[in-house]
């Protein structure tokens, strides 16, 4: 699956070039453009710099496993929880895993996350932001970070997205602490109906975003969409409990078969070698809110 039309991956090698330029990170110059020049089209071989990459797969891990390496399901064969229609969930964000992102040292990332609340058979828009730091080959320090809690599920699911940005310009500092504390980090609480506040702060976190992503060093790295809805379908996400593992890939090469999830490490493995599969993820837990 591929939603990545804004994301730098998509733009043309003289504007990766120029942004690569623009941060000082020499490495994927020099692996991108070895010989200084962008040459045409978008026909880019990423090798190493898999931030480049403008698809995405989902996979999937049922909420209770007893092995040591869990097999990760694709989440498009999957069938729809149907006894989640007209109730409440929350999602969390489990796991995200930085295994390159452009720059260099401790990368400062924003996430957005959107998404519906059906109140009264009137969808309610969801926006929520935080921030993550990480290096290369590590993950960020987020484990069961709150997104959205108590999610009315509607007969159409949620529609959840969600996007990153690398943010590389220190003029963003302080809105990132902003974002980092208060009710941006509590989470976004909802109440069977409508809170007064929840549209202004849907409004606050839209206008922090694209502040961000205004800077000619902040772009956006990822972004994807899965339904998590009821449709019967082999190109949506369905709605159901348990982990969904969302990898900025090439999905016409992927092969959940060859991979596993480490349940002692809390990672994507190559399941013959152990290793840390080299890629960037994020892992989201779908769950009942009571």
């Amino acid at each position: 699956m591929s939603h990545n039309k804004n994301s730098i991956g998509n733009k043309s090698p003289s504007t990766i070039k120029s942004y690569l330029e623009s941060i000082g990170d020499q490495a994927a110059l020099q692996e991108l453009f070895p010989n200084g020049g962008v040459g045409q089209g978008l026909g880019i071989n990423w090798g190493g710099q898999v931030w480049g990459h403008t698809g995405f797969i989902c996979g999937y891990l049922p909420p209770v496993t007893e092995e040591k390496l869990s097999k990760i399901e694709s989440a498009l064969t999957l069938k729809p929880d149907l006894d989640l229609v007209n109730t409440r969930v929350k999602i969390t964000l489990e796991k995200f895993w930085v295994h390159n992102y452009p720059g260099f040292g401790t990368h400062q990332i924003l996430c957005e996350f959107t998404g519906k609340n059906q109140l009264e058979n009137e969808p309610e828009e969801l926006r929520f932001a935080l921030t993550a730091n990480a290096k290369d080959g590590a993950s960020a320090a987020i484990a069961g970070s709150p997104i959205f809690l108590g999610v009315s599920v509607g007969q159409n699911g949620i529609a959840f997205e969600g996007k990153t940005i690398n943010v590389a310009s220190k003029s963003d500092e302080n809105i990132l602490s902003a974002i980092g504390s208060g009710p941006f980090k509590e989470g976004l609480g909802l109440l069977t109906k409508a809170q007064p506040a929840l549209r202004p702060f849907v409004s606050l976190t839209s206008s922090v975003v694209q502040s961000v992503l205004s800077r000619a060093k902040n772009k956006q790295v990822f972004e994807f969409k899965l339904g998590l809805d009821f449709a019967n379908s082999q190109t949506s996400v369905p709605l159901r409990k348990g982990s969904f593992i969302v990898v900025q890939a090439d999905p016409t090469t992927w092969d959940w078969d060859t991979l596993a999830w480490n349940t002692d490490s809390g990672q994507v493995v190559v399941r013959s070698t152990k290793t840390p599969v080299e890629y960037n993820y994020l892992v989201f837990r779908v769950s009942s809110y009571n």
